[in-house]
């Protein structure tokens, strides 16, 4: 009788392992194991140091995504290796758009019949995501599980500017802008909520696709949890999220439980500790790693990430005009580089410094085959630049879109003089006052924008429809400051294709006739921080600098309130009032 429970015991284990394993004898079963923490960047600029990092204490730990892409496609060849378990137990952070293309990468290693697990403390949305594309999932068995749908929160400052006397002067082409709407409504508007809840709904088709499929749950049995939202974990393995519950801190005892014969780890590799060398940081900061000499035939991922702005210096975190066209000028002109692969992740800026990126993108179009892979956001200014009639991929969580234009200027002086500040600017006349922050524009000087707006707004419309080769009615239809989801956009045929790096590397790489085993490089390399103060403060004045050392102003600079461009105002004006302080006036007309 004793021996009953035994064989049923083992026939229930074998049963949870769908995939043959490795059959018992005196080799070991291999398993390597990839533990997914930190946060995931598409390319993490070549090893230089973010300045900004030193005063906020933003040294959390940032990975590679392409490298472990790549790590996984290694393992999927690899026959030494029998088994794969992805511990997701640390926090981590991926987006939308690295979740699709991940997620296409398991289903690579899945064809290769190695089983795979994965182990979580606890479960959420990402985590349900990429454990759904594995054989068996194991969670702690106190843990529990949050599954929920996309959200996004819009924050409205209408009523407290009123409160304060601060005054929104706005001009946009675009009923859709939500960039907008924060400054001139106290709420958001039911039309752009329902176009917001569209393009949620659409992401949100991605997310209840893989874990339907994976877990073999109907999409619309997903989408009740995802209301419910809240599983112990008991809960979670009686409605088919998980599949075995385990002690915490088991999951290698369990994994070895459920493998015949004796297993094998294969951890990752660790760096080797080094001891802290003050002058080595110093010499990092001041000197990053310099790109390795492309000596043949190369595709090169060129990764624009960042608010799009005019500027000749570099700025990590931002596609600053100038640098990023030399950079592509660069990559056009070198005869090893044989394709380009331009991935996108930018909520767009500037309008003039998108095209003027754009224009570069051009002309390294027609130098070499290029396709565009969008990251998670690709909008308004980042949408212009892909504006030069070549491919674009993108993932189903992808936003894009967001054809519209807009100019705006907030107001100060109700609330200054509420606190006895007066200002008082002198001009020449009143054309030359028109920026003031003192007064909200006149009805004239609003027209006057917003001719201008509508201008820029026409360019865009005719730069879209050029490049999908749309007419520019049918873009005016879909624009007006709309955002889409990636299976949106592909409808609406302002992309070619729901897909990743992968899929836009495929294609580059047919139509420049390269091999399969040729090279890929990510560049460009790391802005080079020669003058942290410069980074801070945004200029180069000697002055400048010495104001920005003092303690206060330091706190400031690391909370995100940069007050150097007013303290360039107030010494350029005691040197010489009144000219170059208007002279830095401007009407700043955004694409986000």
């Amino acid at each position: 009788m004793a021996l009953f429970p035994r064989v049923l015991t083992l026939l229930l284990l074998l049963l949870l392992v769908q995939a043959p394993l490795a059959a018992i004898d005196d080799d070991p079963s291999v398993v390597r194991l990839f533990r997914i923490e930190g946060t995931y960047q598409d390319h993490a600029g070549g090893g230089g140091i973010d300045p900004m990092s030193l005063l906020t204490g933003g040294f959390g730990p940032t990975r590679s995504f392409y490298a472990l892409i790549d790590k996984i496609d290694e393992v999927a060849d690899d026959d030494e290796i029998d088994a794969v378990a992805f511990d997701l137990s640390a926090p981590f952070t991926m987006n939308a758009a690295q979740l699709g293309e991940l997620s296409r990468c398991l289903d690579r290693l899945a064809e290769t019949n190695k089983h795979t697990f994965t182990w979580m403390e606890s479960g959420n949305t990402p985590r349900l995501v990429i454990a759904s594309a594995c054989d068996s999932i194991v969670l702690a068995e106190f843990g529990g599980v949050d599954i929920t749908s996309p959200a996004l929160t819009s924050i409205h400052f209408k009523t407290a500017m009123d409160l304060f006397g601060v005054e929104a002067s706005v001009a946009r082409a675009g009923d859709f802008k939500g960039a907008v709407e924060p400054y001139t409504r106290p709420e958001m508007s039911s039309h752009l909520r329902d176009h917001y809840e569209a393009m949620l709904t659409s992401m949100n088709h991605f997310v209840i696709g893989r874990i339907s499929s994976g877990r073999n749950l109907e999409p619309g049995v997903v989408r009740q949890f995802q209301k419910t939202r809240m599983f112990t974990a008991h809960e979670a393995l009686e409605g088919g999220l998980v599949d075995i519950l385990a002690p915490y801190g088991s999951f290698k005892r369990t994994v070895e439980g459920l493998i015949p014969g004796v297993v094998k780890w294969r951890l990752p590799s660790k760096p080797k500790a080094r001891p802290i060398n003050p002058f080595q940081i110093f010499t990092d900061l001041f000197s990053p790693k310099k790109e390795k000499k492309v000596t043949e035939p190369t595709i090169a991922v060129f990764h624009l990430v960042g608010e799009i702005v005019d500027g000749t210096k570099p700025a990590p975190g931002s596609i600053v005009s100038g640098p990023a066209a030399e950079e592509i000028r660069r990559l056009a002109k070198n005869d090893n580089i044989k394709a380009v692969v331009v991935r996108v992740d930018s909520p767009g800026g500037s309008a003039t410094a998108s095209e003027v990126v754009r224009l570069a993108l051009e002309e390294l179009a027609e130098a070499k085959p290029i396709v565009y892979s969008m990251g998670r956001l690709a909008a308004s200014g980042g949408y212009w630049i892909t504006c030069v009639g070549r491919p674009i991929i993108a993932e189903e969580g992808t936003i894009t879109g967001s054809i519209g234009v807009f100019g705006m200027k907030l107001s100060f002086g109700p609330a200054l003089r509420r606190y006895g500040i007066n200002m008082t600017p002198v001009t020449l006349d009143d054309a030359a006052g028109m920026m003031s922050p003192e007064h909200a524009w006149t009805d004239q000087e609003l027209t006057k924008v917003q001719d201008f707006v509508m201008e820029i707004y026409e360019e865009f419309l005719q730069r879209v429809a050029g490049s999908r080769n749309m007419s520019r009615d049918s873009v005016a239809a879909i624009a007006g400051g709309r955002v889409w989801a990636g299976s949106q956009a592909l409808e609406l045929g302002l992309i070619d294709g729901i897909g990743g790096l992968d899929m836009a590397l495929a294609m580059v790489r047919e139509a420049a006739s390269l091999p399969t085993d040729a090279p890929v490089i990510h560049t460009p390399k790391a802005p080079n921080p020669f003058d942290i103060l410069e980074m801070i403060t945004g200029g180069d004045n000697d002055t400048i600098r010495a104001l920005v050392d003092l303690p206060a102003l330091k706190l400031l600079a690391a909370s995100g309130i940069d007050l150097a461009p007013y303290l360039t105002w107030a010494l350029e004006a005691a040197r010489e009032p009144g000219f170059k302080v208007m002279a830095r006036q401007e009407i700043d007309i955004d694409l986000r």
